[in-house]
C-alpha cells in the first residue's frame, strides 16, 4: 500500500432516495452501512463520486489510498476507509470486478450509461472512527484551512486517524 500525505472526505447521506432506474429509487446508494455489509461478503465494494463540475477528467490524486467517510445529516466524520484506488468508471473492466459492485450501483451504471465519468472508489476496508470527528478536526489539502463544509468530496491532510 502507498502512503500518502493526502486523504478524501466523501459526503455520505444514508437519508436520501437516489434515483437507480427510471422506475426505481433506494437509500442504499448513500448507506455506509450497507456498503459495509457488501464488502463483508465479497472483500471490497465500489462507492462513486462526481468529478467536481461534473467534467470528464482523470482523477487527480492517485497517490490518495485512505479516506474518511462525513455523514451529512448528523455533521460528523465517521468511518475511516482503505482505498485500493479512484479511477472513473470508463477505465475500469467491470467484468473484473463486478462483485464488488452492489447491485443498485450497478442498475444505475446500466440505465445511466453518463454516470461512466464518475469517479469509481474502490474500498477494502470501512471502520467506525472512535471518537467521531468534526469536519473542523481536519485541514484541506490545498490551502492549509480547516474543513468547513463537504457536499461531495474534498481533498485533505491525512491526519493519520483510523
Amino acid at each position: 500500500m502507498l502512503s500518502s500525505d493526502k486523504a478524501i472526505i466523501i459526503a455520505a447521506n444514508p437519508f436520501r432516495y437516489y434515483t437507480v432506474t427510471p422506475s426505481r429509487v433506494t437509500k442504499e446508494l448513500g448507506d455506509v452501512e450497507f456498503h459495509r455489509e457488501h464488502l463483508t461478503h465479497n472483500g471490497g465494494v465500489f462507492w462513486d463520486i462526481v468529478p467536481m463540475g461534473r467534467r470528464d477528467v482523470p482523477w487527480k490524486h492517485p497517490e490518495i489510498h485512505s479516506g474518511y467517510f462525513y455523514i451529512s445529516r448528523v455533521q460528523k466524520v465517521k468511518y475511516w476507509i482503505e482505498i485500493e484506488y479512484i479511477k472513473r468508471w470508463k477505465e475500469i473492466n467491470l467484468g473484473q470486478v463486478e462483485r464488488y459492485i452492489p447491485e443498485p450501483r450497478r442498475a444505475y451504471l446500466q440505465s445511466y450509461p453518463e454516470c461512466t465519468t464518475y469517479y469509481a472508489i474502490l474500498i477494502r476496508d470501512i471502520h467506525e472512527l472512535n471518537p467521531e470527528r468534526k469536519l473542523g478536526d481536519f485541514t484541506l489539502a490545498n490551502v492549509n484551512k480547516k474543513v468547513e463544509r463537504v457536499q461531495n468530496y474534498v481533498i485533505i491532510r491525512d491526519p493519520g486517524w483510523r
